[in-house]
């Protein structure tokens, strides 16, 4: 059986795999002590933008970047419609913020390997006509996306929101034809305890798409990866492996967690669980990939 893969300007993805995310600037410190041990336990890397805008050293590995529109979820934000396309305005400062599909796409095109177009996340019970109106402007941001990218070698995925499996459906039908280099599903995580409709949704979107790459944010809990992979999705992102150790939580012996630990202890914690989750990626060993780190 042929892996499926995808070629980018800093090292080629073999599929399936399991992508950390991590963060710049000091909100998150444990971040910046895990970095450096990321290009051997890992293919690439997620950044969402907000956090990317803060990066002062690029890591040594392919770069995916989102496009923050998960923002939307912050109390006081906005979407706008500004010509035809989707605007974010954030409020959480004394100005507000935009976020616009034009300037993600710019310093996506600065600094990404795979970049991930602006969408606008669809919470349970969320008003039919604004869920509508989110999945259509996060289409139009997609589709302008893929019309005004310049540079040919960054890799755009377009981003699918949708309330039930009919709507993931006709978004990711917008898509299929559309020349895109993969698709992302999001908005599943406030669905995750609902595991039979995230897999349909899956399976759903990677009906439409056919052979694309399919990437699926946030789900990166070990006890689900390997039934995703299994329903048809090629990548996966999460900060969960780094949450747990920052809790002192081992996914090796997740019945004895560690009161107070120290940050060496938190540092360990989170390599050994991305080793852990890694070794449920079919082609992945969790022992290697820790030792691994350490060389």
């Amino acid at each position: 059986m042929i892996r499926k893969q995808l070629h980018t300007p800093s090292g080629t993805i073999q599929f399936p795999a399991y992508i950390p995310v991590t963060t710049f600037g000091r909100k998150y410190p444990l971040d910046g002590l895990i970095q450096p041990y990321l290009p051997r336990m890992a293919q690439a890397v997620m950044v969402s933008h907000h956090y990317a805008l803060q990066m002062t050293k690029r890591p040594r590995l392919p770069l995916m970047i989102d496009s923050g529109g998960f923002a939307a979820l912050f109390e006081g934000s906005r979407i706008l419609e500004r010509d035809g396309l989707g605007v974010l305005e954030i409020n959480l400062g004394e100005e507000p913020e935009l976020l616009t599909p034009w300037d993600v796409l710019d310093f996506q095109e600065q600094h990404a390997d795979i970049a991930f177009t602006l969408d606008f996340p669809i919470p349970p019970n969320l008003d039919k006509k604004e869920a509508t109106l989110r999945q259509k402007l996060t289409i139009k941001n997609a589709l302008w996306a893929r019309n005004n990218r310049r540079r040919s070698d960054m890799r755009l995925f377009a981003c699918i929101q949708g309330w039930d499996i009919e709507s993931i459906g006709r978004c990711a039908e917008a898509y299929a034809s559309a020349s895109f280099d993969g698709i992302a599903l999001g908005g599943m995580v406030p669905r995750a305890k609902d595991r039979k409709l995230v897999l349909s949704c899956v399976r759903e979107v990677r009906k439409k798409i056919l052979d694309l790459p399919l990437h699926v944010f946030g789900l990166g809990h070990p006890e689900f990866v390997e039934e995703l992979i299994s329903a048809g999705v090629d990548s996966i992102d999460s900060s969960a492996y780094v949450k747990a150790a920052a809790d002192g939580k081992s996914w090796f012996d997740p019945n004895t967690p560690m009161s107070e630990p120290s940050p060496t202890d938190r540092l360990r914690l989170a390599l050994e669980n991305l080793a852990f989750v890694s070794g449920k990626v079919p082609g992945r060993h969790r022992l290697q990939l820790y030792e691994k780190s350490f060389m």
